[in-house]
């Protein structure tokens, strides 16, 4: 249960490329809600502005007539008038004439109310003509004061609930309409429909807000989760194709995943094995050469011995000889780079104190300075053969041979450094070629081909390698292997 808890995780939890895919997926989908969300309070607003202007232009009529109507009641009736309204008891209209102006405590202004106070007005206004000192107010209906500046609509005694109004049962607040009609203060007051929008509303909510998230990692977690279905059999691709890059036989991969996946992993597989068909027939070729070119070689070399002593006798000599280090050069190529070797765990340590320790019967100064557990994987003949042959150029170009081992972030370096006559850039690059030798004449032990098979050894690793100048003179050969 544990280990299939664990492969589960493995599997969602992003990894590089995973990851910033997923990120990049989240931040688009959070964007597109975020400006979705935008959109929508625009819309709700400017729906909530268009009601309330149609609501406060309705209110407006109403209570424009009402003005009007009471403004030309003779004075004594006015309050008969209102007794009778008030006897009804429980409407959302109340209306008075008090002595006195009453102040009352206003809710806060906002975008919303300033809206529907301007059209309240110029409805007002439409129905009354020009009214002098008209005060329109926004009032929670529990600072809702009536008759006179003491009495509270929500503090009134049992025997006046004929003053009630009906309570809004939500927020919205009272509009408060006063202006003065013969030495008195005309009073009204109704409920703005739905008004609560007009105390300001926080349309980006807590709720909201989590919503929001909530979502964004729903969405988050299934992309990760379709991503690394469709990246999984792509860094399958990518590990085989390394073991393919380092010489190594890669397994044919399953063909899975998306048809486009698919396809591209059936063209990998044949690619494949087209080039282990290929490195198969060259190395047959060679082995067929090798074995034509001596059977000729030794007899020609019998022939030329029988010949008499002679200028021509020595130099044909010589270019079988020649002829026979470019042949046993060119199988040397090819069984140091040892393709079908085994890749073990290497201690460099102990591998280059071994070659350094051999060295030293010449006499030559030779130093060696690693870290501690400086290993790799790899092909350990290969290996062997690299470094013996950086020791060996080392010894005869600089009469010494100095090697330090560091470990890097992701891999190892070592630096082979001699103190000879250096290399100028443009044999710097040359030295890598086959057949290129410093000195114009062929010894046995330099060919021509040993920087050759250390760079093809290096490449076959993965590693990389770069000859630098040493400050005071000298070479230093820098080695890379990644891990």
């Amino acid at each position: 249960m544990m280990g299939f808890k664990n492969r589960i995780l493995h599997f969602l939890l992003p990894q590089t490329i995973v990851a910033r895919m997923a990120a990049v997926l989240f931040s688009g989908v959070l964007l597109a809600q975020i400006l979705g969300t935008v959109y929508w309070v625009g819309q709700v607003e400017s729906a909530e502005r268009n009601r309330l202007v149609e609501v406060s232009q309705s209110m407006g009529s109403r209570i424009g007539q009402t003005v009007g109507f009471f403004e030309k009641l003779p004075k004594q009736y006015r309050h008969m008038v209102l007794d009778q309204l008030r006897d009804m008891g429980g409407t959302r209209f109340f209306v008075s004439v008090n002595r006195e102006f009453i102040e009352l405590d206003q809710i806060i202004e906002t975008e919303f109310s300033s809206l529907v106070r301007s059209n309240l007005q110029s409805s007002i206004l439409d129905q009354t003509g020009a009214i002098h000192e008209l005060t329109i107010q926004f009032v929670d209906f529990d600072d809702l004061k009536i008759l006179s500046g003491d009495n509270t609509m929500v503090d009134l005694p049992p025997k006046w609930k004929r003053f009630a109004l009906l309570e809004p049962g939500d927020s919205s607040p009272f509009a408060v309409v006063q202006f003065p009609i013969d030495k008195e203060w005309m009073y009204l007051t109704t409920v703005v429909p739905n008004g609560g929008v007009m105390l300001g509303t926080n349309w980006i909510s807590g709720e909201r807000i989590i919503s929001l998230v909530g979502v964004s990692i729903a969405v988050l977690l299934f992309m990760i989760i379709l991503i690394r279905w469709v990246v999984l059999p792509f860094k399958l691709l990518a590990s085989q194709a390394d073991h393919l890059g380092k010489g190594r036989n890669p397994r044919q991969l399953v063909e899975s995943g998306s048809k486009e996946v698919a396809t591209t992993i059936r063209a990998f597989n044949a690619m494949a094995r087209r080039i282990q068909k290929f490195i198969s027939e060259r190395e047959q070729s060679y082995a067929a050469i090798s074995h034509d070119l001596k059977t000729p070689l030794t007899r020609a070399r019998l022939r030329v011995e029988e010949m008499d002593e002679s200028e021509m006798k020595e130099n044909l000599i010589g270019d079988l000889e020649y002829l026979d280090q470019m042949v046993k050069g060119s199988l040397q190529v090819m069984t140091d780079g040892t393709i079908y070797e085994n890749s073990t765990t290497i201690n460099l340590n102990n591998l280059l104190d071994e070659l350094t320790s051999k060295e030293k019967i010449l006499g030559l100064p030779i130093a060696l300075k690693m870290q501690e557990n400086m290993t790799i994987n790899g092909r350990a003949i290969a290996i062997e053969r690299l470094f013996s042959n950086l020791i060996n150029n080392a010894l005869t170009y600089g009469k010494g041979v100095e090697i330090k081992g560091t470990k890097q972030v992701n891999g190892l370096l070592i630096k082979v450094m001699d103190r000879g006559p250096g290399l100028c850039d443009a044999e710097k690059a040359n030295v890598f070629e086959p057949y290129y030798r410093l000195e114009q004449h062929l010894s046995s032990s330099h060919s021509g081909l040993g920087l050759g098979i250390v760079r093809n050894i290096v490449n076959l690793h993965g590693g990389d390698i770069e000859l630098k100048d040493r400050q005071g003179g000298g070479l230093i050969v820098e080695i890379y292997f990644p891990l």
